[in-house]
């Protein structure tokens, strides 16, 4: 048994394992995490690969690798995806794993199953924060009986359209189709005041995660009507399947901690243009925990949570804002 850090010789070997677990993860996605998204890719070195004596791919955690302002210092580091080791190599191969993982720093994660939690937490792994799922319910919400009964199928994906603006009250979003019409502000950390730790949205981030990507997404920024000044809100979108319910995801979003009032017209505008494309939920995942039921817009925050690991020297709950840009879970949903 090794544990193994990534060469390109073991591409083949590693698709074909991460495709016999997660079929939904196509060789575009295993290229876009090894080859485009990082800024380098002698980065893919620290995925982490069991091998058997024969020297076969049993198990994995693959990394994406950026940056965070963590307590005020800029850091690289490394978002755990895929971790699995077969079951029939657990125990002292999960626990090397561990170790090894150990070295990787700092490396966050989010989304482990039961098994791997409690692997992790008997190898001393701290986890910081949760991440919650929210159902945002507009008019079309009345489908949702129907669909569940079969009695009615899902659009398809190119009848959705996505306005080039959406207005709520006082606030107008603009849909944007470059990165090159953000300003984005202090380097890609929007809320540098108001975060324990603060995970980049910088022009490489943006570029490759949402407007180069193999998935295609829908940007809106708040329009200031200012060009020179920062901004300072935006939000991302996509059609996705969820639990057999067609909802429209919401992938990302910043916005002033100071202007909180702009969070609430991002849930607005979202639930706006999932009404108009006639979709019955808009889907929010991420680590605020909102109140469990809230009106204006309708929503409701369900069981579903997942653990957030963190460095082994972070506090429990520092103040951050973790997104399904950050974990694979927008990654598991397709449409």
């Amino acid at each position: 048994m090794e544990i193994a850090y990534y060469q390109s010789k073991y591409y083949d070997d590693l698709f074909a394992f991460t495709q016999s677990l997660w079929p939904e993860k196509t060789e575009e996605y295993l290229k876009y995490r090894l080859f485009q998204f990082p800024e380098s890719v002698e980065d893919n070195r620290n995925n982490l690969l069991v091998l058997n004596n024969e020297g076969r791919i049993v198990g994995c955690i693959l990394y994406f690798v950026t940056k965070a302002l963590i307590h005020g210092k800029e850091e690289k580091i490394f978002w755990g995806h895929d971790f699995y080791v077969e079951e029939k190599y657990r125990g002292a191969a999960s626990l090397r794993l561990m170790v090894e993982m150990a070295n990787v720093k700092p490396s966050f994660g989010a989304g482990a199953t039961e098994l791997n939690l409690k692997i992790q937490k008997a190898a001393g792994a701290k986890f910081i924060a949760i991440e919650y799922h929210h159902l945002l319910f507009n008019f079309w919400s009345l489908k949702l009986p129907l669909i569940k009964l079969n009695l009615l199928k899902p659009a398809k994906y190119n009848s959705y359209r996505f306005p080039l603006e959406i207005i709520t009250s006082r606030f107008r979003f603009r849909k944007i189709e470059s990165v090159d019409e953000l300003n984005i502000p202090h380097n890609g950390f929007w809320n540098i005041e108001d975060m324990d730790i603060e995970f980049v949205r910088d022009r490489h981030f943006m570029q490759n995660r949402f407007f180069d990507n193999f998935i295609k997404y829908n940007f809106y920024k708040l329009d200031a009507g200012h060009h020179s000044q920062q901004d300072e809100c935006y939000f991302v979108v996509r059609p996705v399947i969820e639990s057999g319910f067609p909802v429209l995801a919401i992938v990302d979003f910043r916005y002033n901690k100071k202007e909180p009032e702009q969070f609430l017209r991002i849930l607005k505008a979202a639930n706006k243009i999932a009404k108009k494309n006639r979709l019955p939920l808009a889907s929010l995942r991420n680590s605020m925990k909102l109140k469990r039921l809230s009106f204006c817009p309708l929503m409701y925050r369900t069981n579903s949570r997942q653990y957030i690991g963190g460095p082994h020297s972070e506090n429990s709950e520092p103040r951050l804002l973790v997104t399904c840009a950050d974990s694979d879970t927008d990654f598991l949903s397709r449409y």
